[in-house]
């Protein structure tokens, strides 16, 4: 599995908020020192704060910030947001699509997969992708 842009761009941009805690950010300014493309981060900044990962303020003195304790928010929790349900295939959330059904071992090895990297995901917070200037 391979990680969208905007899930991987979602993760750097809360844990970049996280570590700086600066609450006056612009959009254009944060896509500056992350390197991603405006356009991108705009989109992101929308969709994390309708998910109520991020508080956003128009206006003179307004801003982005990160709107809830770093160690509440795991990276699952971002993915997720972003992306829908994290699996490995899509067999594992429609079986019917599988030709062999329930039988069929590849899914529950996927399956298997799947749960494990959604508890390394859900066990790892923003927290703890937090760095110091």
């Amino acid at each position: 599995m391979k990680l969208t842009r905007a899930a991987d761009y979602g993760i750097r941009l809360l844990t970049h908020l996280a570590s700086y805690k600066k609450e006056n950010n612009t959009t254009a300014e944060l896509a500056t020192r992350l390197g991603i493309p405006f356009n991108h981060m705009a989109k992101l900044v929308h969709i994390l704060s309708k998910k109520g990962f991020l508080l956003t303020r128009k206006g003179k003195g307004g801003g982005i910030k990160i709107a809830l304790n770093p160690k509440d928010i795991s990276m699952y929790d971002v993915i997720y947001a972003i992306e829908g349900s994290v699996v490995l295939s899509d067999c594992i959330l429609h079986q019917d699509i599988c030709p062999f059904g329930k039988k069929c071992k590849v899914r529950k090895v996927f399956s298997l997969i799947s749960g494990n990297m959604e508890k390394m995901l859900s066990s790892t917070r923003i927290s703890d992708l937090t760095f110091s200037n």
